[in-house]
């Protein structure tokens, strides 16, 4: 009973709400338009019948359907709104993606092959692992720089004094760049190196160069112990919004005849980047799985996608070939193995329900 009460306590504080962040104007580049899933080519029987058994999923919380740039099918459960903000949770690193890019396209950063630790000299120790001056910036967008996964250490870099100073010091598992281990640590560093050599804070930075231009408003978003906006977690958006970068990348950076960023960016961020080994694995619906530049790659249904997914079934699922988004969000405060489902949950919904619509 004390190990669950403390496992508990530890799942409500990873998972809890974070520190304010003061909005900006939303900007007026770009508004979602509807349409009728009839004139976008999708039978509005079958979609309704989805959102009918989205109600019967106790976690879902919104389903959002986009075809053609067009909402066509859209409702809230619970209690929520189009203008409810949720924790989106790791979408965040999708975002921190765009970010990234931008930061490299406006001079801050000179490539994805710089190393991580020429950025952090200060934590660099006598008998250190010298593996780790091999990570570069392309291996914590990657997830390949060789430090254990979330499910084992997330609670202790959290609860560390300083996140990226405790990432740093963690031992290898692997060589940099020879295996995946998901850890969401690896995009706080990043946004440790976005804010040293922007001299902005994530936020400020993300605010200035991607919120803005699209037009979203980002409500809130945790920052660490030293300030640093948690890289990879905890943002605060609409579905609405959420979905606005799932259209950026399907419009190769694009919108309103506005590049956002670079389209090279795009194709580079859905090629997928796992190691062999990895590759091709399956996930409930989503088969032949892979991860690019922060964005997970693979199948659902025959259709190829790419999708960013947030603990506990926080979903931007991008299908090129049929020029559709379709993004949920869930309760994004629950363990590991609840959040699983969840997601599991969210993706055979779309997968047996909203895609069947499709004609």
């Amino acid at each position: 009973m004390k190990k669950f009460i403390t496992f508990a306590i530890v799942i409500l504080l990873l998972f809890s709400s974070c520190d304010f962040c003061p909005t900006q104007p939303r900007g007026e580049i770009f508004e979602w338009k509807t349409s009728t899933p009839s004139k976008q080519g999708l039978d509005a029987e079958q979609l309704n019948t989805a959102l009918d058994e989205a109600e019967n999923r106790l976690h879902i919380y919104s389903v959002l359907v986009i075809k053609n740039g067009f909402i066509i099918a859209e409702q809230y459960y619970r209690g929520h709104d189009k203008n409810s903000m949720f924790n989106i949770r790791s979408v965040s690193k999708s975002f921190l993606s765009a970010i990234t890019s931008i930061a490299i396209e406006e001079g801050f950063l000179t490539g994805t092959d710089q190393n991580m630790l020429d950025f952090f000299p200060e934590y660099t120790t006598a008998g250190m692992d010298e593996r780790k001056r091999d990570i570069t910036i392309e291996h914590l967008l990657t997830m390949g720089a060789g430090i254990d996964d979330d499910h084992n250490i997330y609670g202790k870099l959290y609860y560390s004094t300083d996140w990226i100073k405790a990432t740093i010091e963690e031992p290898l598992i692997f060589d940099p760049g020879t295996d995946f281990s998901y850890n969401t640590f690896l995009t706080h560093v990043l946004s440790g190196i976005i804010t040293k050599k922007s001299g902005m804070s994530t936020y400020e930075f993300g605010q200035e160069y991607l919120f803005d231009p699209l037009g979203i408003t980002i409500q809130d978003w945790k920052q660490s112990p030293q300030g640093i906006y948690f890289g990879g977690n905890n943002m605060f958006f609409t579905t609405r919004d959420m979905a606005v970068l799932g259209y950026l990348y399907l419009n190769d950076g694009e919108i309103n005849g506005i590049q956002i960023i670079p389209k090279e960016w795009v194709d580079e961020s859905l090629q997928n980047r796992m190691p062999q080994q990895q590759q091709g694995w399956s996930w409930g619906e989503l088969h032949d799985g892979g991860y690019g530049y922060l964005w997970w790659l693979g199948e659902i249904k025959g259709y190829k996608v790419f999708l960013a997914i947030g603990h506990g079934g926080q979903l931007v699922i991008c299908f090129s070939e049929l020029n559709m988004i379709i993004a949920t969000n869930s309760n994004a405060y629950v363990g590991w193995e609840t959040a699983d489902n969840n997601e599991q949950s969210a993706l055979d919904l779309i997968a047996n329900y909203i895609i069947p619509a499709v004609q």
